[in-house]
């Protein structure tokens, strides 16, 4: 990460306002730009977050720098942006970085054998002569992309000559290998999508988080700079808790009791639910996570079978402790001075609440978060993987596919 950053050191402005940071975590010659907004505003109710989670937390550990490598602790939030070069507020200040300025639209003017079609969009690959049992890519057919509702005319193809990469995304990826014949032939057959390459694991393993959002009313008379800001992030700190933290020793070594010994049910629930293929494969990668799976419907219509909370109720013990935590942080000096009540869930979860009543509410307000990832599993293909470390989809010579779609959490 630190060769495609390029972070700008807080200036002196913005120490006095308490940014804070570890050079050695950072880099400096990327093409992503990163640092804290100038003007860095709302820093009150940024220092009363940090110092409440302390309060709360008394061994939480203040990092001096999220992006230091050691999460557990609190520290104020930084951002992929180009800070602006004022100190007052300007409408023009704090540009997104992103990979698409950072490295694509310059690459435009750098590249001349780099060419972009907007408003196209690729619909599966073309197939030729097979070398050595491995399919081989010969094309990537695409068209205009039809206005809703209207059907789509002329169909396109671009010859491969060596390699076609596919960056789609952990939603994308899978279904456009599906919709090229590579993937679950049950699946592929119901579909219509002639069978290119045998590989079940395509479109499972997919993961997300599943959030709850607590909501509070300002108390009056505190001025809205110091808690929103114009034209920045207002992200402004973060807490990154261990289960000790949130539930205490007992709690935490109950939690890790059962997650451990749930492993193996869990590997073959996960199978038997069709969100992966391999038993042995899923023990050797699961954690308390998510699982999801993507798949076509038999009415040939992408499906995303979002399966929160279908395990072991542990999923939502954690999601609920962890509600009634924030509720604990919100209501503690000096945080609690910005607050004049609790907006959601308010009276609907009583001071003195229940597990049982904090599941209830995440279960009522829960979403993703969506940061999907899994979802072309990079695993030996006996233990349910798609793609080798090379990033070649088994059973292809030229497919590779890259994307954050291969981390397992």
């Amino acid at each position: 990460m630190k060769k495609a950053e390029r972070y700008h050191l807080p200036n002196s402005q913005q120490i006095s306002l308490g940014a804070t940071v570890d050079p050695t975590a950072h880099g400096f010659a990327g093409k992503v730009n990163a640092g804290f907004p100038q003007p860095y505003e709302a820093t009150d109710l940024a220092q009363s977050m940090v110092t409440t989670a302390r309060v709360v937390i008394p061994s939480l550990f203040e990092n001096i720098d999220v992006a230091s490598g050691t999460p557990n602790g609190v520290a104020r939030f930084q951002f992929s942006l180009q800070p602006g070069n004022k100190t007052e507020i300007s409408s023009n200040g704090n540009v997104r970085s992103s990979s698409a300025n950072a490295y694509v639209y310059p690459s435009l003017q750098e590249k001349p054998n780099l060419v972009i079609l907007t408003n196209h969009q690729a619909t599966r690959l073309v197939w030729g002569p097979r070398v050595n049992f491995q399919s081989r890519a010969s094309g990537v057919k695409f068209i205009a992309t039809p206005i809703q509702n209207v059907t789509a005319e002329a169909e396109f193809e671009a010859m491969i000559e060596k390699e076609v990469i596919i960056a789609s995304g952990a939603i994308g990826s899978p279904h456009f290998l599906e919709l090229s014949g590579i993937g679950d032939p049950q699946i592929l057959k119901r579909a219509g999508i002639p069978v290119e390459v045998d590989l079940p694991a395509v479109g499972t393993n997919l993961q997300d988080q599943a959030q709850n959002f607590m909501a509070f009313n300002v108390a009056p008379g505190i001025s809205s700079s110091k808690y929103t800001a114009v034209n920045a992030p207002v992200s402004l700190a973060v807490a990154f808790l261990d289960i000790v933290q949130v539930l205490g020793t007992d709690g935490a070594r109950m939690v890790a009791d059962e997650l451990f010994q749930s492993i193996s049910p869990r590997a073959r629930d996960i199978v038997a639910a069709g969100a992966f293929t391999n038993v042995n494969g899923m023990e050797k990668i699961l954690h308390s996570q998510i699982q999801s799976i993507i798949n076509f419907k038999e009415d040939d219509i992408l499906a995303v079978d979002p399966r929160f909370f279908v395990g072991p109720s542990i999923d939502m013990f954690l999601n609920g402790n962890a509600s009634r935590f924030a509720r604990q942080i919100f209501s503690t000096t000096p945080l609690n001075g910005f607050i004049m009540n609790e907006n959601s869930p308010g009276s609907a979860v009583p001071e003195n609440a229940t597990d049982m009543q904090w599941q209830e509410f995440v279960k009522s307000t829960y979403h993703a978060v969506l940061h999907p990832i899994g979802s072309v599993p990079m695993l030996p293909r006996e233990d349910g993987g798609a793609v080798g470390p090379d990033l070649l989809v088994y059973n292809t010579s030229n497919v590779r596919v890259v994307g954050m779609w291969f981390l397992d959490l």
